[in-house]
């Protein structure tokens, strides 16, 4: 009975099991294909995003900076400035140019940070930058007297704070009609607290005030009263580093001769041109790269051209070509996606 059952037991045969076996390999196929094109299609997707944002974002941390460039409290660019500092003329203390740079930097230049990738630009900005503070009264020749607002900043070890001001920050004080640069030596509060002192020696510090007595009512371009305000300057520059870590491209900034810090990844080239108002009407006659700018007081804008390249290799089926500030580059030697921005940004205190 039990032999009968088993003979009778019937299975598939063996073309039968290669034909089943062939038609999953095509179908396996298929899915396969299917997936490597999705993933493909997902990773390039997803790096263009990125360059997109990358570029995005990049214009907007120039942009800012550009737009308040020479800014020292007042709109206006006619005020009598003047820069009581030591070494004034320094990159990081030249106060007197609010925007500079450098064209396709090729050799170390003093003041500028090290690593700057060459034949890149590099962009030099300064100006006031953050909160003004309103002086409560009239200035001696020591000391300025502000508003304590309460709010203290990161300073420093060591080094007091009052109203967002640090000991030792470069300011500005300015009416709209005059401005004057100089180095807050000592901060103290005063007048029960309602008001801070801001003294000006000639205190040993970095840089230091070449004139520490200034101010009163005998010489009216240095009396500063309660129509006028106290904020920080800054120098911030811009240029394009390769990582240590990835090796890869990307857009550094260094505020003030500090540590360099990476903005963003993938920043590959940047080049600038600057408009210059000749006929004195505020508006950006000609642009022009910055070994050719005659007059820097004269630039209202910046024509900023950036080359954003994806992290990633090996996304694109061939090498992509590409034109970037009027050049063709027709074999990268790599499979990036790469994306050209170009924008054109005004000086807002210097434009009609």
């Amino acid at each position: 009975m039990i032999l009968r059952k088993m003979h009778s037991q019937k299975g598939i045969s063996l073309v039968e099991l290669m034909i089943s076996i062939t038609i999953g390999l095509i179908l396996m196929t298929g899915v396969v294909q299917l997936f490597l094109s999705s993933r493909t299609t997902f990773s390039t997707q997803q790096a263009l995003a990125r360059v997109q944002e990358s570029g995005r974002l990049a214009m907007e941390f120039l942009a800012e900076d550009i737009r308040m460039a020479g800014y020292m409290g007042c709109m206006s660019r006619n005020m009598n400035f003047t820069n009581t500092l030591k070494q004034a003329s320094d990159l990081e203390y030249n106060f007197e140019v609010g925007i500079e740079g450098a064209d396709n930097y090729s050799a170390a230049v003093t003041g500028y940070p090290a690593n700057i990738v060459a034949g890149t630009d590099v962009l030099v900005v300064r100006g006031a930058n953050g909160n003004g503070v309103d002086v409560t009264q009239n200035n001696n020749g020591a000391q300025l007297f502000v508003e304590n607002t309460g709010v203290t900043a990161s300073c420093p070890s060591g080094l007091d704070s009052f109203s967002g001001l640090c000991e030792e920050d470069i300011l500005v004080v300015s009416d709209c009609s005059k401005a004057r640069v100089f180095q807050a030596t000592n901060l103290q509060s005063t007048n029960g607290g309602l008001e801070v002192n801001i003294a000006h020696s000639n205190a040993n510090v970095t840089p230091g005030n070449a004139v520490s007595s200034w101010g009163g009512s005998s010489n009216p371009d240095e009396n500063f009263g309660t129509d006028s305000e106290i904020i920080k300057m800054n120098t911030t520059v811009y240029y394009i580093r390769n990582s240590d870590v990835s090796g890869q491209p990307g857009l550094w900034q260094q505020i003030n001769g500090g540590t360099p810090i990476e903005l963003l990844e993938g920043v590959e080239d940047m080049q600038l041109t600057y408009g210059e108002d000749t006929d004195g009407d505020g508006v950006p006659d000609s642009y022009s790269t910055a070994t050719a700018v005659a007059d820097w007081e004269e630039v209202s804008g910046v024509r900023v051209q950036l080359l954003i390249q994806s992290t990633e290799d090996n996304l694109l089926q061939e090498e992509q070509p590409y034109t970037f500030n009027g050049v063709v580059n027709s074999a990268p030697g790599d499979r990036r996606l790469r994306q050209v921005f170009i924008n054109t940004i005004g000086i807002r205190s210097r434009l009609p």
